[in-house]
């Protein structure tokens, strides 16, 4: 139940990104990647994520439906956040840390965190079930 909870809250975490993202792209840029302005090129890219946010979103709060058939989803809702944090940390790890600590908490906490845990999540739903 509580594994089932948890991957309700990461859905809704990363759909309510994506439609952030889908919906306001240039706001999204301006605070999240601090792009004033974004061109044509970028506020594509950015949809283009906001979409595999979506899917990710959807696919989660899927997964916490009850029962074993839905664990699957879990899989599929944490596969695209888990590996964008892998990219986030390649970067720390080449670049260094961010100096401002609202990146650092942005990137650490809001993409290599949850990345993470949804794929701890995704690993206990798997492997419980129904928990």
């Amino acid at each position: 139940m509580v594994v089932r909870l948890l991957l309700l809250v990461l859905g809704l975490f990363h759909l309510g990104n994506a439609l952030w993202m889908l919906a306001f792209p240039g706001q999204w840029a301006a605070n999240v990647v601090h792009l004033p302005a974004p061109v044509h090129i970028e506020l594509h890219f950015i949809a283009d994520i906001g979409m595999a946010f979506l899917a990710s979103g959807l696919a989660l709060l899927w997964s916490a439906r009850r029962g074993a058939a839905y664990a699957p989803c879990a899989i599929a809702g944490a596969a695209w956040p888990a590996l964008h944090g892998f990219v986030h940390l390649r970067e720390w790890l080449m670049d260094g840390v961010p100096a401002a600590t609202g990146d650092i908490l942005n990137e650490g906490i809001g993409v290599m965190l949850a990345g993470a845990a949804g794929a701890v999540l995704a690993w206990l739903r798997i492997r419980t079930g129904e928990a």
